[in-house]
């Protein structure tokens, strides 16, 4: 029974890959958009946006009223939320009416397993600046500016 308990524990470690990191390649990931289309995270994203509670994304709201709805659509950027952690009833009444008003794209992972691998902190989005699915950056803006910044290209 102790043998296939530490099996088990082997296994379970295997399964679960290590966060995304700088140097770390994304497989494509495949997620609706909060009106049900079909997107995807492939290597023609420059940026992805990441969050996976509430206080992170009003960093990411107010980022787009300061810099335009059109924020993530001009900079190659996507916008990724995981929802799992928040009560189906919550989730179907409110947050997803909620998101279907928003006037700029998300894409919404509804069990999380998708975006399991994207390490997050707190209060504060996860940016990830890709180059063909490689991970070049990673930073978790604490301001609207801040995330502003992460998003748009360097200028010349």
């Amino acid at each position: 029974m102790k043998s296939l308990a530490a099996a088990l524990l082997l296994l379970a470690g295997i399964a679960h890959a290590e966060p995304y990191a700088v140097g770390s390649v994304l497989p494509r990931i495949d997620l609706p958009d909060q009106h049900g289309e079909a997107r995807a995270i492939d290597d023609s994203v420059r940026v992805v946006v990441f969050t996976r509670e509430m206080k992170a994304g009003d960093v990411v709201k107010k980022a787009i009223e300061k810099a335009g709805p059109d924020l993530f659509d001009r900079n190659g950027a996507v916008y990724v939320v995981d929802v799992k952690g928040m009560p189906a009833i919550i989730r179907t009444l409110f947050a997803m009416p909620a998101m279907r008003r928003r006037p700029y794209k998300l894409l919404v992972d509804d069990e999380g397993t998708k975006t399991a691998d994207i390490p997050s902190i707190e209060g504060k989005p996860t940016v990830l600046v890709l180059d063909k699915l490689r991970v070049t950056s990673l930073s978790n803006p604490a301001t609207p500016d801040e995330l502003i910044l992460a998003v748009e290209p360097p200028k010349p």
